[in-house]
């Protein structure tokens, strides 16, 4: 008897095996280009993401430099009175005196080892970025409860307040007329009053330059400075580093933005006092820092991840055109900032 077979020839199975090759070989296809297109999407997310944190951070910092309450510095010269000279127990950085003066201060193409503050140990900073220091006063609600009797007189705030002021703070004492600028040798709380101390221990004189009244406020007296250096994950990251409070090891500096590849600041110096910048020019060719009144800050960010194009892509930074030797992206972000407090 004839029996009839059923079933696929081996011609018929390989050309579905091949059908099924040119499917999955599309799918993986459509798949890998759909993730390489979201990490592209995402780190671009990310760059942007991050310039603008960036900028908005040191637009923040420049345009408080010089605060010290609700008068310039154009219109109250401070008195200062803290020693810089004096080492115990924390020597006071002389830029925290200048500060006062010339708010905003910089360093052009630092090297690696620049501060060793900052840079810490291995000489991480990244070397040719620029630094900047920043200087304020910070309100904290340090209203003064009463009358001073005598210019060297302790001075006596309400103990509530958010200052956390701690011996060898360096201080801002202001009621808009004016302002001096000490060292806390001793600071002490006791029936909601805090006591604050400003003898010669730390300062070259324990005279303030009157006897302020109860319509006068503490500041604490911030000095930050920024700059770039290589971050816990390894990338290139915006650093701040806090010169006027002396840290326990690992919170000072604090890494803030990674992917911060360089930044580069000039400096508007306006030399005929007619509140205008007459040009812009980096920080070691600047004649006199008490005259910047506005800054240029640009900045070069990169992608965290790498091998997102197929080829090194060039890109333009201060004024040169480099090809990098990865495949990242790059952005740049470029902002003129005002230094309110310098302005009428």
């Amino acid at each position: 008897m004839k029996h009839n077979q059923k079933g696929m020839t081996l011609i018929e199975i390989m050309v579905s095996l091949l059908i099924g090759a040119f499917l999955i070989g599309g799918v993986i296809k459509i798949f890998t280009n759909t993730h390489q297109t979201y990490r592209v999407q995402e780190n671009l997310s990310r760059i942007q993401e991050s310039g603008r944190f960036a900028m908005d951070i040191l637009t923040q910092g420049v345009r408080m430099a010089g605060f010290q309450g609700c008068a310039s510095v154009n219109d109250i010269t401070p008195n200062v009175i803290i020693d810089i000279k004096n080492p115990n127990p924390n020597p006071i950085p002389p830029s925290l005196a200048l500060g006062v003066s010339q708010p905003v201060t910089g360093s052009n193409n630092v090297a690696a080892n620049w501060n060793a503050s900052a840079c810490g140990v291995g000489n991480l900073c990244i070397a040719n970025t620029d630094a900047i220091n920043i200087h304020s006063g910070g309100s904290c609600g340090g209203n003064l409860v009463g009358n001073m009797g005598t210019v060297n007189a302790n001075i006596q705030i309400n103990a509530v307040n958010t200052c956390f002021i701690n011996p060898y703070d360096v201080l801002m004492l202001t009621d808009c007329e004016s302002v001096d600028v000490f060292v806390a040798v001793s600071a002490s709380s006791g029936g909601g009053i805090q006591t604050i101390a400003h003898s010669t221990t730390q300062n070259t004189s324990n005279n303030l330059s009157k006897a302020y009244q109860s319509d006068a406020e503490i500041f604490k007296f911030n000095a930050y400075t920024f700059f770039i250096r290589t971050g816990a994950s390894g990338e290139p990251s915006l650093y701040r580093l806090n010169t006027n409070f002396p840290a326990s090891p690992g919170t000072n500096p604090v890494e803030l933005i990674e992917g911060v590849e360089n930044m580069q600041i000039l400096y508007g110096e306006d030399t005929n006092a007619d509140n205008s910048a007459d040009y812009y020019v980096p920080a070691n060719n600047v004649t006199n820092m008490g005259n910047v009144i506005s800054l240029r800050i640009s900045l070069l960010i990169r992608s965290i991840e790498d091998n997102l194009t197929l080829t090194p892509r060039a890109y333009t930074y201060n004024g040169a055109t480099t090809t990098p030797a990865d495949n990242r992206l790059r952005r740049v972000f470029s902002s003129t900032i005002a230094v309110r407090n310098r302005l009428p």
